[in-house]
């Protein structure tokens, strides 16, 4: 006997629930994957650490896949391998996971595996940088400082060594390392700068700190919970 129309659209509507069910299983199983790799990391058991976020790497998931690269990068529980650290960091970094674009920057700013390239260094940290991150915001002030990668240009390396002092006033990002070495570099290329140049840049920098303080409180509201980075930022 024929399905009827009725039978056929309560069908589909099932199998969408249960498509959408399974997916939001499927997200919880890769948000529980990830904690189990993240407290195996904080514990030092990076081999559970692996085993638990090389599933999610394999699948797609770029902070599993930046997570994995860093590993690599440091030989944290495993040997140092620029090539395994440089595929799975290209991956995460080419999906816009903001660790994984900094970690690019830093394989090219120190030629780990790859010809030293200061060019495209400086073009993944900017990637990070627009995500507010304040490791790459030091490290491009640092770059247009000294002319690396980029054109030498003191009020963009103010600019960037200012507003990486801003992100990391947040004491609640831990990033006050950052926030001092960004903040005593800034001293050095000031004492050489004409002063509009300087003005413009502090005035950038204010402006930028204003639409930041809007980001961080959006982000904040939204989220409650800061987000754990399990590799930190080392910059070069």
């Amino acid at each position: 006997m024929g399905m009827n129309d009725g039978a056929r659209q309560g069908l589909k509507w099932a199998l969408v629930t249960l498509v959408a069910a399974t997916f939001a299983l499927g997200v919880r199983f890769a948000a529980a994957d990830w904690e189990t790799g993240q407290t195996a990391f904080e514990r030092g058991d990076i081999a559970a650490a692996i085993e638990a976020w090389m599933p999610l790497a394999e699948a797609g998931d770029a902070r599993a896949q930046a997570a994995i690269g860093s590993l690599y990068i440091h030989g944290t529980g495993v040997a140092v391998d620029h090539v395994e650290a440089l595929r799975w960091t290209r991956r995460a970094a080419e999906q816009g996971d903001v660790t994984g674009q900094f970690n690019m920057g830093t394989i090219y700013a120190g030629g780990l595996g790859v010809e030293r390239d200061y060019t495209v260094a400086a073009d993944w940290f900017a990637r990070a940088a627009a995500q507010d991150d304040a490791a790459s915001r030091f490290n491009l002030g640092v770059l247009y400082a000294r002319g690396l990668g980029v054109p030498r240009d003191d009020e963009e390396a103010i600019f960037f060594l200012s507003t990486a002092t801003i992100i990391a006033g947040d004491p609640e990002a831990n990033l006050q390392e950052i926030g001092a070495a960004a903040e005593n570099y800034a001293y050095v290329v000031m004492m050489t700068m004409e002063e509009p140049a300087l003005t413009r840049a502090l005035e950038r920098a204010r402006a930028w700190e204003r639409e930041f303080l809007q980001r961080y409180l959006g982000r904040r509201l939204r989220s409650p919970e800061p987000a754990s980075d399990p590799d930190g930022l080392p910059s070069e």
